[in-house]
């Protein structure tokens, strides 16, 4: 078994309804090759507060639903 989403792509980013918590997961058989680039990724989200637009389309706020309202659901 391998840690993958739903859609098959990582989750990468600021969990939804929580302002302290990255994920970074659900790489499936590539984890080891993705580490470098996804670790890169985590950091500047880190250091910067902000998320680079190389990582928009992994974010896990593409799992919440809209009724949700979480930031970026209305």
């Amino acid at each position: 078994m391998r840690p993958m989403t739903p859609d098959g792509l990582p989750a990468i980013g600021p969990v939804p309804g929580y302002d302290n918590v990255l994920v970074a997961a659900g790489h499936a058989m590539l984890g080891i090759t993705l580490a470098p680039v996804t670790g890169h990724l985590v950091q500047r989200m880190l250091l910067d507060g902000t998320v680079p637009p190389e990582v928009e389309p992994f974010l896990p706020d593409r799992f919440t639903p809209p009724s949700a309202g979480y930031p970026g659901h209305p």
